[in-house]
């Protein structure tokens, strides 16, 4: 379930459940191990199966919005804040506090589709400035990071690094009060053309206007990012009592994938206690035996976690993300083979998760034969075609075709990730080595592209 590079006994590992890449704004965290450790706030969460529910609850609002599903992207961010936002490319993130601190799915559907009246609305449009200026914030972080971290403080390394994405997504991240009301419109007239209750909006905008009275530093940052007024939640209550769908329901299968997210998120982030306590062994329902399985997985108790979810999947052998936490278990553990036919399972299942076909293409290289090696580049080409800017997809096909001894193509591969993360210096190096060792033809056009792009950034610079 994640992208995060670390090291055991010498071997990349991929952990499932962090993404090493703040896509965003384009730098790069320092690596860490999940488990048993807790996952550092401001981290990018990648999981398939959160990434897939949350985009199934959006496309429907997208197609009434007028704009199209298959541009859409969602992203958590490891943070206990409440607060989202959304992207000039069709991207939305949300803060995993918001679906922790949610009831209900109406809520987090409200948030979607306010989010997506702001990407409807135009309103991220001509702000290249002002992400610049975020992009400047977040490096200048990063560059202090990395000197705390020389310096032997990799805590204050971890601090300094987040506080600059933080003032980044402040910057970038403010939008005014009119695009407020613009985009609360738009998003009950979304849920409207759905026959979808705007109720779950109003509801998210009480909690908000509890804080309203509190200081700025104890506000969630949803009230600082999206200005707040008594006007908005005064126009949703209107609209909840004057809408004819104000009653209706979601469908049936909303509210069975919402629990298990949020039973997920809580086992991943949360305190294995405070997991054992709330999904007790009493409790017997999917998302509860789920979340027991991912606690007793993070608090080292490997067989109580196979156990759990082999349980699970005699139940449901056809849930391809029980077998995607099972290849998870084994592989962190060194146990290669049974994780590779538990990833290769819920790729059969799921083969339009390119999540899950790197997990399985990682397993792979790891185990290392020939015959094998061929079969990651082609899955790994396949993960490509929807995550293309995704520097561990490129990492690994260096590590493959360097293996195939295709030198040529590993250098350009490793150009593309340098380039995708903006270690320009990286980018140029490795595009002239691909560009001397590859034939004429479009990878060597690419390879002098790459050269020419990162030679007038070392420009900018």
């Amino acid at each position: 379930m994640v992208e995060k590079v670390t090291r055991l006994r010498g071997k990349i590992l991929h952990v499932n459940f962090i993404l090493l890449i703040i896509s965003l704004i384009n730098f790069c965290l320092p690596p860490f191990s999940i488990g048993a450790q807790p996952i550092r706030e401001g981290t990018i969460i990648r999981d398939a199966e959160i990434e897939s529910v949350l985009v199934d609850f959006t496309s429907p609002i997208f197609q009434a919005a007028g704009l199209k599903p298959e541009n859409l992207k969602i992203f958590i961010i490891a943070d206990s804040d409440i607060n989202a936002f959304a992207t000039t490319e069709y991207s939305i993130f949300l803060h995993s506090g918001l679906i922790l601190k949610s009831k209900f799915p109406e809520q987090v559907i409200g948030v979607l589709a306010h989010e997506t009246g702001h990407i409807a609305g135009g309103h991220l449009a001509g702000r290249e400035g002002m992400a610049s200026k975020a992009t400047t914030m977040a490096m200048a972080g990063m560059v202090l990071g990395a000197a705390a971290m020389l310096a032997g403080s990799p805590d204050a390394a971890a601090g300094l690094m987040m506080g600059g994405m933080q003032m980044a997504q402040n910057t970038f991240m403010h939008y005014s009060r009119g695009q407020e009301g613009t985009a609360d419109s738009a998003g009950v007239k979304y849920l409207d053309k759905l026959n979808w209750s705007s109720k779950g909006f109003y509801e998210f905008m009480q909690i908000l206007e509890k804080q309203e009275l509190l200081s700025s530093e104890r506000q969630d940052l949803y009230m600082r990012s999206h200005p707040f007024s008594r006007d908005r939640v005064e126009f949703l209550k209107d609209h909840v009592n004057h809408s004819p769908y104000s009653k209706n329901l979601l469908p049936n299968k909303f509210y069975a994938s919402y629990n298990r997210i949020l039973a997920k998120l809580e086992a991943f982030l949360l305190p294995s206690g405070q997991i054992f306590l709330k999904y007790s062994e009493n409790n017997s329902s999917v998302e509860a035996r789920y979340a027991r399985a991912i606690g007793f997985y993070r608090s080292g108790k490997i067989i109580e976690a196979l156990n759990t979810i082999d349980n699970l999947l005699l139940d449901y052998p056809k849930d391809p993300y029980f077998w995607e936490l099972k290849g998870q278990i084994h592989f962190e553990n060194g146990n290669l083979s049974p994780a590779l036919q538990a990833y290769k399972q819920a790729k059969i299942l799921k083969p339009d998760a390119p999540l899950i076909r790197l997990s399985y293409a990682q397993v792979i290289l790891e185990i290392n034969t020939p015959a094998l090696n061929r079969e990651a580049i082609s899955e790994l080409n396949k993960v490509l075609q929807k995550e293309k800017e995704n520097p561990f997809v490129w990492h690994l096909l260096a590590i493959a075709h360097g293996r195939q001894n295709n030198i040529g193509v590993s250098a350009l591969c490793l150009a593309e990730e340098a380039l995708s993360v903006g270690k320009y210096d990286i980018a140029l190096n490795q595009a002239k080595r691909a560009e001397h060792l590859l034939p004429k033809g479009p990878q060597k056009i690419r390879a002098e592209d790459i050269k020419d792009f990162a030679e007038r950034e070392l420009k900018k610079q």
